[in-house]
C-alpha cells in the first residue's frame, strides 16, 4: 500500500514538473495576438523573453523567472500597453529592461539577486507599482539601482519596498513624474532626481540611507508628507537641493539626520510647515539665491537651527524650541526677533569635519552668546516673528488641571466610600 502511494506522489510530482517545465513563455508570447494576456503556470523557468507587441503577461502564486547570463529576464523593445504582473524575477544584471514603450505597467513584483531591478528609457505613461526589491550589503560602487528611469515623461512609482540597493529610485530627464508611498532603506539615496522637472514626490518613507531625497538640476518639485530620518553618514541629508529652481518643501518630518535639509546653488525654494525633529543641523544654505524661504515650520531638539554662509534664506513665523523671548501683545509671535545665525555653523558649512565638536561646552556657550549679541541681526537667519506656542501650552496644562481636579474627586470618594464599610 504505501509504495502505490509512493509511486503516486512521485507520478504526480513528476507530472507537475513536466507541465511546468513544458510552457514555453516565448513561444507563447510570439504567437498570442497584440492585447492578449498569457497566464504562466507556478514553477521556475529559466531564460530571457522579448517583448515587441501589446500583451499581458500574469504569473500566479509560485511563478519565478530567473535570467541566463547578462541579459535581462524580460527585454521589452518598442510596443504599446505592455503589462507584467504577479511573479518573482531574477537575473545577473538587470530583471527588465524596457526600450521606447508607450504604456508600460509593472506591477506586484519580487526582484531579487539583480544588479539593477528595473531600467526604462525613452518611455512614456509608466505606471510601476508594488515592487519588491532586496539588493546585496555590497558597497554601493558594485550596487545598481533597484529602479532606473531615463528619457521618459508622464510616470508614476507607487508603493515599492526597496533597501540594499545603490539608489532606490534613481530618475535623469525625467518629465512629470509622480513618486508616491514608496519605502526606501539601507541604499545611497533614497530617490535621486536629475535633470528633470514637474516632479512631485508624496508619502515616502526613507531611512537609513545615507541620504533620503537627492535632488539635483531638476525645476518645478513639489515635495510634501514624507517621512525622513536617520541619515547620519559625514556627509548625509534628510534632503539635499542642489543647483534646483522653484521647489516647494512641504509637511515632510525630517528627524535624526546629520543635516535635516541642504539647499546649494538654488533659487525659489519655499520650505512649509515642517517637522524638523533632532536633528544636528535643521536647515542648511550654502549660496542660496533669493526668493527663498521657511515658514510655519517647527524646529524642536535640533543642536544647530540654521546656517548659512550668506543672506539669500529668510526665516519668517517658525517656531524655535530654543527661542528665549516673550509675547507681550499676546498674539502668538514673540516681541524680539530669533536668531539663528552661529559663528560656529558658518564654521560647520566651511570645514565639515568641525561638526564633530558641535555639542562640546565651548560651542554650546559659543552660540548662546551669538544668540544674545545679534539679536539686532536682520540680515542672515534671522525670524523677526518667530511663533510662540503659548495657546497650545496654556490648553494643555488646562487639560492636565481638570484631570487632576478628576482624579482627586476620585480618590477622596474612594477613601470615604472605604472608611464608612470598615466602620
Amino acid at each position: 500500500m504505501m509504495k502505490k502511494v509512493g509511486s503516486v506522489l512521485l507520478f504526480l510530482l513528476f507530472m507537475s514538473q513536466t507541465v511546468y517545465a513544458d510552457f514555453d513563455i516565448q513561444k507563447a508570447i510570439d504567437r498570442a495576438k497584440p492585447g492578449a494576456t498569457i497566464t504562466i503556470p507556478a514553477g521556475q523557468y529559466k531564460g530571457n523573453f522579448v517583448l515587441t507587441k501589446k500583451i499581458t503577461l500574469r504569473g500566479i502564486q509560485g511563478t519565478e523567472l530567473v535570467a541566463l547570463g547578462n541579459e535581462p529576464v524580460f527585454r521589452i523593445d518598442g510596443g504599446s500597453t505592455v503589462t507584467i504582473e504577479n511573479m518573482a524575477l531574477s537575473g545577473n544584471k538587470q530583471a527588465i529592461v524596457a526600450s521606447d514603450v508607450d504604456g508600460l505597467e509593472l506591477r506586484n513584483l519580487n526582484i531579487k539577486d539583480s544588479h539593477t531591478g528595473v531600467y526604462i528609457q525613452r518611455s512614456k505613461n509608466v505606471h510601476i507599482q508594488h515592487i519588491e526589491m532586496t539588493g546585496n550589503n555590497s558597497h554601493f560602487s558594485k550596487k545598481g539601482n533597484g529602479l532606473a528611469i531615463f528619457k521618459s515623461e508622464v510616470v508614476v512609482v507607487e508603493d515599492t519596498n526597496i533597501k540594499l540597493v545603490q539608489d532606490g529610485i534613481y530618475v535623469e530627464e525625467v518629465k512629470n513624474i509622480l513618486v508616491q508611498n514608496n519605502r526606501v532603506t539601507n541604499s545611497r539615496y533614497g530617490t535621486h532626481f536629475m535633470y528633470s522637472s514637474n516632479v512631485q514626490a508624496f508619502h515616502n518613507t526613507y531611512r537609513n540611507n545615507v541620504t533620503g531625497f537627492m535632488v539635483m538640476m531638476t525645476n518645478d518639485i513639489y515635495v510634501k508628507d514624507n517621512h525622513l530620518e536617520n541619515h547620519n553618514g559625514l556627509n548625509s541629508y534628510g534632503m539635499l537641493l542642489y543647483d534646483v529652481q522653484q521647489a516647494v518643501l512641504e509637511l515632510n518630518t525630517i528627524m535624526n539626520n546629520r543635516t535635516g535639509v541642504a539647499l546649494q546653488k538654488s533659487v525659489g525654494i519655499t520650505i512649509a510647515s515642517n517637522d524638523f525633529r533632532m536633528n544636528q543641523t535643521a536647515l542648511e544654505g550654502i549660496m542660496v539665491k533669493g526668493n527663498s524661504v521657511a515658514t510655519n515650520n517647527q524646529f524642536t531638539g535640533n543642536i544647530l537651527t540654521a546656517r548659512a554662509d550668506r543672506q539669500g534664506l529668510l526665516l519668517t513665523n517658525n517656531y524655535y524650541d530654543d527661542y528665549s523671548g516673550i509675547d507681550l501683545k499676546n498674539d502668538g509671535i514673540g516681541d524680539v526677533p530669533y536668531v539663528a545665525v552661529s559663528s560656529f555653523g558658518q564654521w560647520m558649512v566651511r570645514q565639515p569635519v568641525y561638526q564633530y565638536f558641535v555639542a562640546s561646552p565651548s560651542v554650546v556657550l559659543l552660540t548662546s552668546l551669538d544668540q544674545q549679541i545679534n539679536k539686532t541681526e536682520k540680515t542672515v537667519l534671522v525670524d523677526v516673528t518667530p511663533k510662540l506656542m503659548t495657546h497650545q501650552i496654556t490648553k494643555k496644562n488646562e487639560t492636565n488641571f481638570q484631570q487632576l481636579l478628576i482624579g482627586l474627586l476620585i480618590v477622596t470618594t474612594s477613601m470615604w466610600l472605604w472608611k464608612r464599610g470598615v466602620s
